[in-house]
């Protein structure tokens, strides 16, 4: 029998779902400081652009052409996000979706947008009410470029090869969230010395063109990012925002810390992410605190941090060997080498619906508690 027949015969009687690609087309908007995501209207409703899969062709490829067909698009350079496999997710059938992330300037889009009444901007945070998980990805998108973007300068390549410091900071403030109470930007001058002293940019010897001839003042020095070979386990984060002097961190919460979610005050934590914790706290005593950007978690009596409850990620922190090892095993619990002491490992809120998976970012959280008390 041959390899072909064999397979055939392996594989007769199985059901197979089909496979469909969804994409966030993230837009920074660098003047006005906002993140946007583009949407085009499909039966009546607005929606991410989207397309199945037809036998032969990647992943990417169809991506490329949803993007051309649907939005106008061309050019880009996705990247994949997550994979929802719920069997019940579309009522057309059983459809696996491949979800996928591009990140693009606004000014690049504006022209399409402007072109077409089928396909528009709206803020990331107004993307709610889309059909199948699309709410769900644009959620996950915005998370991954917003810890990417705090993790490496640029590290989509929006502006080229070559930009000004400012331009870089302008552009960081615009995919970051919005400064909460008591935090502000940082200045640039914390910009360049992180940026440089960390070694993550370079000046290039060269200055930008004036945009105006006669204009006064110098000329802007530019700068490239580092080789993408540099060790990076120093780094602990480009922080798009930092407390204000004087100025203590402090809870959003007035009513302070809690033990469980169902204590808590306003918060956009998921709820799958909120189960998992209040489950992990009925056997470790836990303490929360809502920030303005996401939820600590810290053991009880304890000031260090274990995990970050973010609306759709529970980011832990834990000894680097023990990260690098669950990351390996699982390639949606994205990897951060945030220092040489703890890297961080990212658990997307979708991955917990899966009992296999769930067990697993269960077993890392109480890890993470555990090291911290093991550190006394």
């Amino acid at each position: 029998m041959s390899d072909q027949a064999e397979q055939d015969r392996s594989s007769a009687g199985h059901r197979r779902p089909s496979v469909a690609v969804d994409t966030a087309v993230l837009t920074v908007d660098v003047r006005n400081g906002a993140l946007g995501v583009v949407q085009h209207q499909r039966r009546g409703e607005w929606a991410l652009p989207g397309t199945f899969l037809p036998e032969g062709e990647t992943l990417a490829d169809a991506v490329l052409r949803s993007l051309a067909e649907e939005v106008g698009l061309r050019g880009t350079r996705p990247q994949q996000l997550h994979v929802f496999e719920d069997t019940e997710r579309d009522d057309r059938g059983w459809v696996l979706c491949v979800a996928h992330v591009v990140m693009l300037l606004a000014e690049d889009v504006d022209p399409v947008v402007a072109s077409r009444d089928d396909v528009r901007v709206v803020p990331v945070d107004d993307a709610v009410g889309q059909p199948f998980d699309h709410d769900v990805i644009v959620r996950l998108a915005v998370d991954r470029v917003r810890q990417d973007y705090a993790l490496q300068p640029d590290p989509a390549g929006l502006l080229g090869e070559a930009f000004p410091l400012k331009a870089l900071q302008a552009l960081h403030d615009a995919v970051a969230p919005q400064p909460g109470p008591g935090e502000s930007r940082p200045s640039i001058d914390t910009f360049r010395r992180y940026m440089v002293g960390k070694g993550l940019i370079q000046p290039t010897g060269e200055f930008a063109r004036k945009e105006r001839p006669g204009a006064m003042g110098k000329p802007a020095e530019l700068y490239r990012r580092a080789g993408d070979s540099r060790d990076g386990t120093d780094v602990l984060g480009i922080r798009p925002v930092r407390q204000e002097r004087n100025r203590a961190e402090r809870p959003v919460d007035d009513a302070g810390p809690a033990r469980t979610f169902g204590e808590l005050g306003a918060h956009n934590v998921a709820p799958a992410i909120q189960r998992l914790v209040d489950e992990v706290g009925a056997q470790v005593p836990l303490t929360l605190t809502v920030m303005p950007h996401y939820v600590a978690v810290r053991p009880v009596g304890e000031e260090r941090v274990a995990a970050y409850a973010r609306p759709q990620t529970l980011s832990v922190a834990l000894d680097p060997d023990a990260a690098v090892t669950v990351a390996e095993d699982d390639p949606d619990f994205r990897l951060e080498r945030t220092s040489a002491a703890t890297h961080h490992l990212h658990v997307p809120a979708a991955a917990l619906d899966e009992p296999a998976r769930r067990q697993v970012a269960r077993a890392v959280l109480e890890q993470a508690l555990a090291r911290i008390a093991g550190a006394r």
